[in-house]
């Protein structure tokens, strides 16, 4: 089962989206990151695949892993919410910061 998440891009911020996208998910995930067009594509922790579309909004369709261990599932629900809360060009990421506050 999939999930689709779109952001509307905030004024201005649209330009360099592409860059963007790319520091935020170096700076949460630290890994890899399958580009093509403009497209990223990513697999960590407990996401089976991540990938996150650039056009008039942006798009991230996660698909997760079944069968990993608590700990794994954990870290990933820590770092999803942090690309949310790195990228305040994108409208929708408050309810992200206000959780990561709590925590």
């Amino acid at each position: 089962m999939t999930t689709i998440q779109e952001y509307a891009f905030k004024r201005g911020f649209k330009k360099d989206a592409n860059q963007r996208v790319v520091e935020a998910l170096k700076a949460c995930f630290g890994i890899d990151i399958n580009v093509r067009d403009e497209e990223y594509r990513l697999s960590y922790g407990a996401l089976k695949t991540m990938t996150i579309s650039v056009a008039e909004t942006l798009l991230v369709d996660t698909e997760p892993s079944t069968g990993v261990p608590e700990a794994v599932m954990i870290d990933t629900k820590r770092a999803v919410p942090l690309f949310s809360g790195k990228s305040n060009w994108i409208h929708g990421k408050t309810a992200c910061k206000k959780r990561l506050k709590k925590r």
